[in-house]
């Protein structure tokens, strides 16, 4: 018994020994020594595109404000970018770095006044989204995949999935900028109808996303959110979108005569199609910004009072107001102050009446949501409602008109009982409205 525990002992010491020795010959280099190969590697990928890198940036988790097209390029230790959301002529380059934290990571370590803008939590250089937070993007990554052909990121705050490509055009960058932001004009568009297996499907858009609202077989309410980045054809989806059993990747814009319409890249029975509500459908379904310099005599009037003898005296800056949907899903006059240090918002509540298809009548409730009473009481704001309504016995009825009557970039209002009240709104979000 004792010699056969003798020679089991060598047998088992023999196959160990014989293990060790192939493992020494597998893994022939220390961690380190691999690890920094494997990201010279990886900043060789990022280095050879020699045109550099076109980005599929989806800031926030959930991709609440959809894609964004950002040009990239890599130098040993130098990053360049250029985006959509910048001027054409404009990039700005500075520092990046790859490091092992969990696997490759890339980062762009050193302020970059075009990709920060993402990662920013300033609201005001972001353009949305609340103070402290901006757009919530990405500025480190870790390296899914990395060849000559696409680099796959995911950001490490909100896991989105970044897709790099090289940019072999030989349009240049600012040329390629200004093409993307056409294209961003010629298909913007507010509401579509969804044809698919029969059915038509509402679709509105909220930033760069698409929602689809319907009801299904079992008679339940369903919405489906689709976020997409911008392309010179049309919408690329960041996920496949599947309704009624038709999967859709991507929409390819096309135009007939008047009629406009996106249908699926890969040639599914499907098609999005672009609808032009009246005038002020349009008011009522979106966001629309004041600016001083937009309003008429008399609403001038109301907001000097209330700079001087609210906003002034607290010391604050209105940060941004708008007539639209509130956080909470409430419609009214809507804004946000600064103290230099946070943004306080509320929303005086308005109902309306529309009126054809170029009027509208707005009633102030006197119902408030969030600091509006604290506002109203202690920063003359009801000045600022009042060119819109005189609480619930003085509503107001406007005229409108727009730059474009189906895809308006501002609205301007027009009292019909006094003409000196009109008010220019503005699509895009306006910041210090007091200064513009």
């Amino acid at each position: 018994m004792k010699k056969i525990i003798n020679i089991s002992f060598l047998l088992v010491a023999i196959f160990l020994f014989s293990c060790t020795v192939q493992e020494k010959d597998i893994f022939n280099d220390s961690p380190a020594n691999r690890i920094e190969a494997a990201l010279k590697a990886d900043q060789a990928i990022l280095t050879g595109a020699k045109n550099g890198w076109l980005m599929e940036y989806y800031p926030a988790a959930q991709q609440i404000y959809g894609g964004f097209n950002v040009l990239v390029s890599f130098t040993d230790d130098k990053a360049t970018v250029a985006s959509e959301i910048a001027l054409p002529s404009k990039s700005s380059t500075s520092y990046y770095s790859l490091k092992q934290s969990a696997g490759p990571v890339l980062t762009f370590d050193s302020y970059n006044d075009i990709f920060h803008v993402f990662s920013t939590p300033d609201s005001k250089i972001a353009g949305v989204g609340k103070n402290g937070v901006g757009y919530g993007g990405d500025f480190e990554f870790l390296i899914l995949k990395a060849t000559a052909d696409s680099v796959i990121l995911q950001g490490k705050k909100t896991s989105n999935r970044i897709v790099m490509t090289p940019f072999t055009s030989e349009t240049s960058w600012s040329d390629q900028i200004t093409k993307f932001q056409e294209a961003k004009k010629k298909m913007t568009f507010s509401i579509f109808t969804y044809e698919v297996n029969n059915k038509s499907i509402h679709v509105s858009v909220n930033n760069r996303k698409l929602i689809f609202k319907y009801t299904n077989e079992q008679g339940s309410q369903v919405t489906v959110t689709a976020p997409y980045i911008q392309t010179l054809t049309g919408y690329k989806l960041y996920s496949p979108l599947t309704i009624e059993g038709v999967t859709v990747n991507e929409f390819i814009f096309k135009q007939e005569g008047d009629v406009e319409y996106f249908v699926p890249s890969n040639g599914a029975n499907a098609k999005l199609v672009v609808l032009y509500p009246p005038i002020n459908q349009q008011l009522v379904s979106g966001n629309w910004y004041f600016k001083y310099s937009g309003l008429g005599s008399y609403g001038k009037t109301k907001w000097d009072y209330t700079k001087t003898n609210g906003l002034d005296k607290i010391g604050e800056e209105l940060n941004n107001a708008y007539i639209g949907t509130y956080s909470t899903g409430a419609y009214g006059f809507c804004f946000a102050s600064s103290d230099g240090t946070g943004l306080y918002a509320g929303v005086f509540i308005c109902t309306y009446t529309l009126v054809n298809e170029d009027k509208i009548t707005y009633t102030y409730s006197q119902t408030v949501l969030d600091n509006a009473l604290w506002y109203f009481n202690n920063a003359a704001f009801g000045n600022l409602i009042n060119p819109i309504s005189n609480g619930k016995t003085n509503p107001r009825t406007f005229t409108i008109t727009a730059d474009n009557v189906k895809k308006p970039t501002w609205i301007k209002l027009t009292e019909d009982a006094n003409a000196n009240n009109t008010m220019i709104l503005e699509k895009t979000p306006v910041y210090s409205p007091y200064s513009k």
